[in-house]
C-alpha cells in the first residue's frame, strides 16, 4: 500500500514501543488519556475565557462586537485543542512518548481487530 507519509517512524528508531504508523482517527481519539482531554478542554475554554476577561478589564472594541468575536474564537480554539490532544495521542502510537498503557490496550484488542482487507492492485509490491 502506498504510504501517505514516506518518513514515518518504525520500531527501530523510537525510544518507546512502536504501535502503528498510520492509526485511524477513531483510534487516536479512543486512545486519548485524561490529560489529553484536559488539555483539549483547557485550550478550548481557557483562551476564549482569558480573552473575555482581558477585554472586560481593558476594552479594545465596542461590547456589541464581543458575541461575534466569541462565535469565532470558541470553535477555533476547540479545534486547536483537539489538534494538540490528537498530536499527543499520535506520538504515543508512534513511540515518541511513553505508551505502556496504549501498548497493553492495543495488544488486548488485537484479537478482535479484523485483518486488513486486500485492496487489489494497491497491495502489489511494485
Amino acid at each position: 500500500m502506498v504510504k501517505f507519509f514516506s518518513n514515518l517512524p518504525d520500531s527501530d528508531h523510537v525510544p518507546y514501543t512502536f504501535i502503528t504508523d498510520e492509526p485511524h482517527v477513531r483510534d487516536i481519539v479512543r486512545y486519548m488519556r485524561k490529560d489529553d482531554l484536559m488539555l483539549w478542554g483547557g485550550i478550548a475554554a481557557g483562551f476564549p475565557a482569558l480573552h473575555f476577561a482581558w477585554e472586560r478589564a481593558y476594552p479594545s472594541f465596542h461590547p456589541k462586537v464581543m458575541p461575534r468575536v466569541m462565535a469565532i474564537q470558541i470553535p477555533f480554539f476547540a479545534t486547536c485543542g483537539f489538534l494538540f490532544a490528537a498530536q499527543r495521542s499520535l506520538f504515543r502510537f508512534w513511540g515518541w512518548r511513553e505508551n505502556d498503557i496504549e501498548v497493553a490496550r492495543w495488544n488486548a484488542e488485537a484479537s478482535a481487530r479484523p485483518a486488513p482487507a486486500k485492496k487489489g492492485w494497491q497491495d502489489n509490491d511494485w
